[in-house]
């Protein structure tokens, strides 16, 4: 067999265990995450783990492999593959100087997965945008918004996060009520509203409601306060069901919801 031949055959020997080894990490990744997510609880958040933990490691390992199936094609054809890893080095302390930004990107990118802040999937809130996480990559985060619209943003600039999909979630419905209306009456209607709904959709409540009579005079009335600890995620359609069975029974009370209103006096001159 000639030499050129066998150049060839080993090259394309790397070339095939790097592919296989990059196509292989995923299922290993896999099988590592099953092997530690063993009860129900763990379980049911295993599907949002995979989603954001396998894409981040599948890239990370295939940019290992290929680095290193590159040094060792190099060394195959005499290039000496020693030379182009130092100068690799002081190429990438030259860049790191004029690549901060990027840098701190990955780095915020490996701390909010590692530290479990958000994951795909999840429906959150970073600076003004407010979405369902799609990707989470080494350098940016994209958030669907409601509208449709997809969000780039750089991990870099992740500094707080509101997250909806941790533990729980709490539906707040505050009413307004004139103040020629009955308060005590207004409550009592409340916590019936309340109770048929809970006795309708009991899959979403994980606590007792409350009901609070007073939490704040207004110019034009008083409002009440309903609060519900309920599903991560569910609680605003909680609070639009919430509301609509309020307004129907407040109409079927005849309790009045306040508007703004106008006293006008007419003061008419030569008249007492």
């Amino acid at each position: 067999m000639s030499p050129l031949l066998e150049k060839v055959l080993r090259i394309g020997a790397i070339v095939g265990f790097s592919w296989v080894l990059a196509y292989v990490s995923r299922f290993v990744f896999r099988q590592l995450f099953l092997r530690r997510l063993k009860t129900p609880e763990k379980r049911a958040d295993l599907s949002r783990k995979l989603n954001t933990f396998l894409p981040l490691l599948q890239n990370v390992v295939t940019y290992l492999v290929a680095f290193f199936a590159l040094v060792l094609i190099l060394r195959e054809v005499g290039v000496d593959a020693t030379a182009i890893l130092a100068g690799a080095g002081v190429v990438g302390i030259a860049v790191g100087f004029g690549a901060q930004t990027l840098i701190r990107d990955i780095l915020t990118g490996l701390f909010l997965v590692f530290e479990d802040s958000l994951s795909v999937g999840d429906t959150v809130q970073i600076g003004d945008t407010t979405g369902t996480v799609e990707e989470i990559g080494l350098r940016v985060t994209r958030i669907r918004t409601l509208s449709g619209a997809l969000v780039t943003i750089p991990n870099g600039e992740i500094s707080r996060i509101v997250n909806y999909n941790r533990g729980f979630s709490r539906a707040v419905v505050e009413v307004s009520v004139a103040y020629e209306a009955d308060i005590d009456r207004a409550s009592e209607v409340l916590q019936k509203v309340v109770a048929a709904y809970r006795e309708s959709r009991p899959e979403l409540f994980l606590g007792d409601p409350l009901v609070q009579r007073i939490v704040r005079l207004e110019s034009s009335g008083v409002v009440l306060r309903v609060v519900v600890q309920v599903l991560p995620q569910k609680h605003w359609e909680v609070e639009r069901d919430l509301l609509y069975h309020i307004k129907k029974a407040f109409d079927a009370e005849r309790i009045e919801i306040p508007y703004p209103k106008y006293v006008v006096f007419l003061d008419t001159p030569g008249k007492t």
